[in-house]
This record gives structure tokens, sequence and C-alpha cells, in this order.
């Protein structure tokens, strides 16, 4: 699913929703701290810095602190909620403390605002926010519910009406106090984190070893697979088909193999396997699962798009057109979008 392209205020983030489970994901409840989270990508963001009035050595500080914390919480993506929520909130905590003693208390406050915009329908659970709304147990629980079933439906507007409609008009003017003055948020790029670099490779196929390092000033296309996965083969032609699309000067592509059975393990048979399928870029045979624990992934087929300067910027789980998804234009249409981004 999408971390979709950001509109103004209140909708950006309810669109904070990086990852589709395709098929053979298994059914989570919707965590009520989104990962990636805003608050890294709003203190790395240039427009923000001037909306804030950073200095120099405050903007290059707050940058380097979002940094720091987005690969742990990247990291945290698929975690059982739960578990994910106290990991993540403390993760936040440290950065909001370390970020407190670089800003003023004017510009704190007003990167609540813009984190709260951001957070979008889900604002209403943070905990500030739901004790000044007083909200019920009923009305929190119905909401928690309309974010349980965003998986289903996965259409940010209509979770944000959902939510509104939860409210009171009391309700609803105090949220609107709490968000502050509106900002555009879609100049604000959604990145989760640096890119993981390739380790352990027990071999390469089609290529001489590959540093992603390297690929920076080109769109990567990274994605995890097993030859012997059904879900995969069926994504296969498509990453040829964007192979044979993009130029070579602009679109990288690098499969990772990652055995699932004791067979996939015979790096002769994948050799075999990329070539009956006509797959011509370069292929990092994962059979130590360094790559696949490295990146924290646990879904074949993965795909991971990393723009130009070499950050996470969407990924997709399972296959790309399962029952009806249009994962695959989907994705082609971000890899374009990442092309025609300056490294800036």
């Amino acid at each position: 699913m999408v971390f979709a392209s950001a509109v103004h205020g209140f909708r950006w983030a309810a669109t904070l929703i990086f990852v589709l489970v395709a098929s053979g994901g298994e059914s989570r409840r919707t965590a009520s701290i989104p990962v990636p989270h805003p608050a890294t990508m709003l203190l790395r963001a240039e427009p923000v810095h001037r909306e804030l009035g950073l200095s120099n050595q405050q903007a290059m500080a707050a940058a380097r602190i979002a940094e720091e914390a987005e690969f742990p919480l990247w990291r945290l993506r698929d975690v059982s909620p739960a578990e994910r929520d106290r990991e993540v909130r403390s993760i936040l905590d440290s950065l909001r403390a370390r970020v407190g003693e670089v800003l003023t208390v004017p510009q704190m406050a007003r990167l609540e605002d813009l984190e709260f915009q951001a957070l979008g329908a889900r604002v209403v659970l943070e905990s500030k926010v739901a004790n000044a709304l007083n909200l019920s147990p009923g009305q929190t629980e119905r909401i928690q519910t309309i974010f349980d079933s965003q998986r289903l439906h996965r259409d940010p507007s209509r979770t944000q009406r959902e939510v509104r409609a939860v409210l009171s008009h009391a309700q609803r003017e105090v949220l609107a106090s709490l968000l502050g003055r509106p900002f555009d948020l879609s100049r604000v790029p959604q990145i989760a984190c640096r890119v993981p670099e390739l380790t352990g490779v027990t071999a390469w196929i089609n290529s001489s070893p590959v540093a992603l390092s390297q690929l920076r000033g080109k769109v990567m296309v990274v994605h995890f697979y097993a030859f012997g996965c059904i879900n995969c083969i069926r994504n296969l032609p498509h990453y040829n088909a964007w192979f044979d699309h993009f130029s070579r000067d602009e679109v990288a592509i690098v499969g990772i193999h990652r055995p699932e059975t004791e067979a996939e393990r015979d790096i002769h048979a994948v050799r075999r396997k990329a070539a009956e399928v006509g797959i011509r870029y370069p292929v990092a045979v994962d059979n130590g699962s360094h790559n696949w624990d490295a990146w924290v992934n646990r879904v074949w087929p993965s795909v991971y798009l990393i723009d130009k300067r070499g950050f996470v910027r969407y990924w997709w789980y399972g296959e790309l057109n399962w029952q009806g998804a249009q994962g695959e234009s989907w994705i082609r249409s971000k890899i374009a979008e990442l092309s025609a981004e300056s490294m800036q």
C-alpha cells in the first residue's frame, strides 16, 4: 500500500500507510502509532525548517536527530501493534527530548502543530489530543474500529470522514484549534530511512558485487524473492518489464534471493531459474539471511523503492496485482515520480 502523495493538512497522513500485504501476509490490527512516523520527516524537511525559523545549525542538528531515529523506527514496521507502540513511543520520547534541547519553546510548539496535522485522522488517539477532546470510551472504541477496518478499504478520505463523524461539533472545534495554522504538507518528502547496505551476500548472479551506495543518483528497485514461491514468480515479469522500460542510467533493479526451502539454497538452481524467467539485472543470493534480517523483511515477495539520495520511500508486500490490486502500475508511477526528483 501506499505512502501516497501528500496533500494539505488533515488528509496527509491519513495516508500514512506505507505497505500493502497483497497476498500471503497475515492480518494485523492497525497500530495506533504509524511507522514510519511523520516526526522524523518533518525534522529533516527544509520547508519545515523555514516554517519554524530554524538557524542552519538548528536545522542540521534536527535532521541528524531524525536520521538517528529513522532506522530503529523502520525496523518496527511489521512488529505486532502492542509491542510496536511501546518501542516506538520510547524512540519518539527520546527524539523529542533531544529536539527540545535544540529548538526554542515556540519552535517546539509549532512543530507539534505540524506533527498533529501530519498524523491525520490518527491524531485523535494521541493522548494529549484525546484528553483535550475528552473522548468517551465508546468514541475511542468506535475510532479504533475505523482504523482496524482501514486495511480493508484503504481510503484515507473515507477514514477521515468516519472519524470526524464520531466527534461532536464542539470536539471538532477543539481539534481544529489543536492543529494550528494549516501547513502545506505536500512539501514534506515522505522518507522512511536511509537504505541498509547489502551485506554477507553468498553469491552474485548477472553481476559482480553491487553496493547500493554506488547506485546513488539512480532510483533503486530492490525486491526479495524465492524462485519456488508462486507469488514471487507472478511478480518477476513486472520487474523484467521495468528493467526494459526505464533507462539504465536512471533506474537500477536489484533482486535479493532469500531461500524459503532447502532446494532454493542451491546457487546453481537459483542461477538457472533466473535465466529461465529472463532476469538480466543483478541478483544477490542471500542464503545466510543477512539482508533479509538487516531489512527486517518477512514476506516473499517484497518490493522496495529507494530514491536518488539513498532513502527508502515506498514498499509493497505480496503480489503486485493480487485480486485486482493495481500494484504494478502504482509502483511504475512511483519509479517515474522518483526519477523526476532532483538530488537536492
